[in-house]
């Protein structure tokens, strides 16, 4: 065998030592590399949707706000135009009452006014607070606007001279309903607790009232259900204002 002959054998069988696949496979380094990269880029879209997501929840918290804030102001405008609206009723009826020079007359009138609730009212009398129990799923814990209405016709039962829940003024075309989860008086939505106050003669309205069939149901609300119900009389003056739905639909000359 010739010596470069021997060499070259020698030469081949050195480069061909390694496997055809190792000289195939990627570096090592390489590969942390483009794993690195990878992880690098994972985070960053991690970081961007952190970023995106507290930006957003931000923005619906500022929008909250603000519309929690314009409800407020709405609110408290209603509240100024029904404060303002009664002073008005109290300022007609006192013009009603100079125009009408018979002493008999003018009691007549005021008296009607009163039980129609035409005029802002006070005087002693009884107070009611109510109020919803613990939430079940079923509702059965809740107080329904019919339970109101039952109370409402208690009082007047019991003699009653006025009537207001949460300070609106009860007449006969004053509704009680139920508007979703929530209950209106004259179409305004209430939150419990619920406050009625009546005036009249405080002892013998709780004593005639505790004889009523309503006194009877909210009793037994309050035994069986837990429904808050408290009543307690007032011998200082409760102020009932006039009712601001109070309108003339009829005349006559």
């Amino acid at each position: 065998m010739r010596p470069d002959a021997s060499m070259s054998l020698l030469s081949d069988l050195a480069s061909e030592a390694m496997e055809p696949e190792y000289r195939t496979t990627t570096s090592p380094r390489r590969s942390r590399l483009v794993m690195s990269l990878a992880l690098l880029m994972v985070a960053a879209l991690l970081a961007l949707a952190a970023i995106s997501t507290t930006r957003s929840r931000s923005e619906m918290a500022d929008e909250k706000e603000d519309l929690l804030s314009r409800i407020a102001a709405e609110r408290q405008h209603r509240d100024d135009l029904t404060a303002r609206a009664s002073e008005l009723d109290a300022e007609n009826s006192q013009l009603r009452q100079d125009a009408v020079a018979d002493p008999s007359v003018r009691a007549d009138l005021q008296e009607t006014e009163l039980a129609a609730g035409a005029i802002a009212v006070s005087g002693p009398g009884v107070r009611a607070r109510v109020n919803d129990a613990e939430k079940t799923p079923n509702g059965s814990r809740v107080i329904y606007d019919s339970d109101l209405t039952r109370l409402v016709n208690g009082m007047w039962q019991a003699g009653a001279e006025a009537v207001a829940i949460n300070g609106h003024r009860i007449t006969t075309l004053t509704p009680i309903r139920s508007a979703g989860s929530a209950i209106t008086v004259d179409y305004v939505s209430l939150s419990p607790p619920y406050v009625l106050e009546a005036i009249g003669d405080p002892a013998r309205l709780q004593a005639r009232f505790a004889r009523t069939s309503a006194a009877v149901w909210w009793q037994y609300l309050h035994d069986n259900y837990g429904i808050t119900y408290e009543l307690q009389t007032v011998s200082s003056d409760l102020k009932l204002p006039a009712d601001p739905a109070m309108t003339l639909r009829y005349t006559k000359s």
